[in-house]
């Protein structure tokens, strides 16, 4: 016998909840075509952070990896009188006299900290084991488990990070005999061994499976994965985008400026100080230009958290350029439609970020993308726009300058390129969500 459509359960799977609003529009997009299919499906999130994921999406939601307990407090500091009389007694606790007696015994003290680690490894392997339990309990009548885009499958934080995290949630979703489906994720780097053994295993798992670039799909072929490696416009690409605030119009183009942490040891994972300021530099001396040349510069973030460390460093850097009235004064950014309502603001937009760009383009605005990876690259060619971006590692301010003139001067026929490409990315997630539905017997026609 089929079950109902209002019995239906659906899990949201994502790394989201870490203020990346590129991460939280996958998973609306997803929300709300799940809404728009099953309307009294229950839909259950699954990400890095549930609290945010709960009341950011209006879901529950639980975690996809053991949560790290909050750090206690420090100590309150000693009045300088009473440190001094600390450091000055000559008096030893008993446990700091075993600690010194151990370190006159040879191998005593190594053989001790070995098996420190070696309990702390037990204590792992009993607390991993519980959480497994309890999130094949959380996944206990879900119908259908959807991966909700974004680049999920990378090992830049090891085999631990992101492809042991999808590999134990889709063992358990096989066991639950829950579909599972990854829509339109994104690949690479997938460098170890283990980690391409952990991605194989979890897409020859999975009951459906896309990528959102070309680069993607060859990259899990080249590991050894077998079948078809099919390939779809990014999610967000079906976010019906909620309508932007009211804003004052400015007599100056804005150039919306979308930086990100190159770098910068405050968020990446192989910082460089030296190239952090090279960067940071580069773009103050852009924003100088684009002051001097009769625009107003309005500074985004598409993370809110690191993104707005870059714009501080980046408008320390200015000087007084930092006051000029043509330094568009930016809004709290913490969700969603306070992302679209900044965007709104801009005429033109120079992004660093994947999501930046994308939510620019859907916005019908003319993109300037400054590339740290090759997706971006593949994702302005998607709708005709390969010819403006820059390459962030070595761009210099004469050739910036050059394709952000040619974007200005050619604004008018590249938004008309744009809207062209925006119904076919649309109809072609339509037609995938109506694939992905089918596997839990949600036909088109039923589509609500």
């Amino acid at each position: 016998m089929s079950v109902s459509k209002s019995h239906r359960k659906i899990g949201v799977f994502s790394h989201g909840g870490t203020s990346n609003l590129g991460d939280e529009a996958l998973v609306a997009a997803v929300i709300q075509n799940v809404r728009r299919r099953i309307p009294d499906a229950e839909i259950i999130g699954f990400s890095m952070n549930p609290e945010d994921t709960r009341l950011r999406h209006h879901i529950p939601c639980f975690p996809i990896r053991r949560l790290t307990p909050p750090a206690q407090a420090a100590p309150p500091a000693m009045d300088s009188s009473v440190a001094k009389s600390v450091q000055t007694s000559p008096r030893l606790t008993p446990l700091a006299k075993i600690k010194e007696t151990v370190k006159t015994i040879p191998g005593l003290s190594q053989l001790l900290y070995g098996l420190r680690n070696l309990t702390r490894a037990a204590l792992n392997v009993v607390s991993e084991a519980r959480f497994l339990l309890a999130s094949y309990r959380r996944l206990k009548g879900v119908d259908l488990l959807l991966v909700a885009g974004s680049q999920q499958l990378n090992d830049i934080y090891g085999p631990w990070g992101f492809p042991y995290t999808l590999y134990k949630w889709t063992t358990l979703a096989k066991i639950n005999s829950t579909k599972v489906a990854l829509l339109s994720v994104g690949a690479g780097p997938i460098k170890s061994p283990f980690s391409q053994f952990l991605i194989r295993r979890v897409l020859n798992a999975a009951d459906y499976r896309s990528y959102r670039d070309s680069i993607s799909s060859h990259l899990v072929e080249s590991i050894g994965v077998k079948g078809l490696h099919p390939v779809f416009p990014d999610l967000v690409y079906s976010l019906q985008l909620p309508a932007p605030k009211p804003v004052t119009d400015n007599a100056r183009a804005v150039v919306g400026t979308n930086p990100v942490p190159f770098f910068d040891g405050r968020y990446w994972r192989t910082p460089d100080p030296a190239r952090y300021q090279e960067y940071v530099h580069k773009i103050v001396n852009f924003a100088e230009w684009l002051e001097k040349t009769g625009h107003s510069i309005l500074f985004f973030p598409t993370q809110f958290r690191a993104d707005v460390r870059t714009i501080s460093d980046i408008l320390q850097s200015m000087n007084g350029l930092s006051h000029s009235p043509n330094i568009l004064s930016r809004s709290d950014i913490h969700s969603l439609e306070d992302l679209i309502t900044e965007i709104s603001r801009a005429d033109l937009v120079v992004a660093n970020r994947y999501h930046g760009i994308l939510l620019s383009l859907m916005m019908n605005k003319p993109v300037l993308g400054i590339a740290y990876h090759e997706k971006s690259r593949a994702l302005l060619a998607q709708v005709g726009q390969g010819d403006y971006v820059v390459n962030v590692a070595d761009f210099k301010l004469e050739e910036i300058i050059e394709r952000f003139s040619a974007l200005e001067a050619n604004a008018p026929a590249i938004k008309k390129q744009i809207a062209e490409h925006m119904a076919p990315l649309r109809r072609a997630l339509e037609r995938q969500y109506d694939q992905v539905f089918s596997l839990i017997g949600v036909n088109p026609a039923e589509a609500g």
